[in-house]
């Protein structure tokens, strides 16, 4: 099967770029675990503010249905249920639905894989009923269970502060959030304020001691302020943050950069969000972990990239849609997440050619 362009990753910003390349005329292609497209946001209630043109505030929800429907009214072909096994060395990529493997022949790339979720490790930490926040999120929203009544959120993040909220909707009790020692997410002291005004103990620069009890988790044992307390739980939520997924990069042989603040190890791109592989682009979590409107627009600033080398795009129309593209990342992230936005530019930076260099930074 022959693509200009396949998408892996069905997730927001793998459909914004979609959207963004079938708009041009180009046949697309989009392979995608799951059985729907959306990604998780599927599984997000909460209002997502800020979107970029032409969407309005919405649920996360709301958002993927409305992408989906968009995608469902072109010409976009999808390979749901199906995932990328690896590369064949004249370019084309084997997929498979786990029955049959099928070889794609794409011209590019664009690699929107996601992110996975960061464990916090800690003694008897693999008791049943502690599981990671956004498998909380996912039991809550898509499978409609409820892991338990009385809950304890291990780390904070903007991500885990709109958790508690949808927890304390279906009725848990969200008895403490901890605030590890040495935690370094984002989150808003707003947000956070709001949180504690509906009761929930805040314990930080907290310590983990261990989890109890028998054939599940019963009780959480912490340090706080050098004294020892014990919480008394049915289950516990870990926010250890989020890092890209990056196993596909390492078979096109991309080169990688450190940048703790956009989620760890990460491929180098430059502005076009284009990676050392000539034919791979990259967007959303895989370009680093960020707000949600962030990630559509880097959807689109790779599919102008991947448009622009199949000539489906003029090089000066180009260059100014990605101007004004950045510069919307820009104002989000220098006011969401400051130190987000400058380790994104210094990635950029150490990557970026001369001829292109300053492009898009103010």
């Amino acid at each position: 099967m022959n693509t200009d362009v396949l998408i892996i990753g069905g997730g927001p910003a793998g459909l914004s770029a979609a959207l963004e390349l079938a708009s041009r005329n180009l046949h697309v292609t989009i392979v995608d675990e799951s059985r729907e497209l959306g990604g998780q946001l599927r599984q997000q209630t909460q209002v997502l503010e800020s979107l970029p043109p032409p969407y309005e505030s919405m649920r996360g929800y709301e958002l993927a249905d409305k992408l989906v429907g968009e995608v469902d009214s072109l010409s976009i072909h999808q390979l749901l249920e199906h995932r990328v096994i690896g590369f064949y060395e004249d370019g084309r990529v084997g997929v498979s639905d786990d029955r049959n493997v099928g070889p794609i022949s794409p011209k590019k790339i664009i690699f929107a894989s996601g992110a996975y979720e960061k464990a916090v490790a800690f003694l008897k930490w693999t008791l049943p009923g502690i599981m990671t926040i956004g498998a909380a999120q996912t039991l809550i929203n898509r499978d409609l269970v409820l892991p338990g009544n009385e809950t304890v959120i291990v780390g904070i993040s903007n991500f885990s502060l709109d958790v508690v909220e949808q927890l304390q909707s279906v009725g848990v009790h969200v008895k403490a959030m901890l605030e590890l020692t040495g935690q370094t997410q984002p989150y808003s002291l707003e947000k956070l304020e709001d949180i504690k005004s509906t009761g929930v103990a805040i314990y930080q620069q907290a310590e983990m001691i261990e989890a109890k009890g028998t054939g599940r988790v019963e009780e959480l044992v912490i340090n706080h302020e050098g004294q020892q307390k014990s919480l008394q739980v049915e289950f516990v939520c870990i926010d250890g943050g989020r890092s890209p997924i990056t196993d596909l990069f390492y078979q096109v042989n991309c080169s990688f950069g450190y940048q703790e603040a956009l989620g760890g190890w990460l491929p180098q791109y430059d502005s076009r969000f284009k990676t050392s592989n000539d034919n791979v682009f990259l967007a959303g979590n895989a370009s680093g972990i960020s707000h949600p409107s962030v990630l559509l627009l880097t959807g689109k600033i790779a599919a102008i990239g991947a448009a622009e080398e199949l000539q489906m795009i003029e090089k000066q129309e180009a260059e100014v849609l990605r101007n004004v593209l950045w510069k919307e990342i820009e104002i989000i992230e220098s006011r969401e997440f400051p130190y987000v936005w400058t380790a994104r530019k210094e990635h950029v930076e150490h990557f970026l050619k001369p001829k292109i260099k300053d492009q898009f930074i103010s």
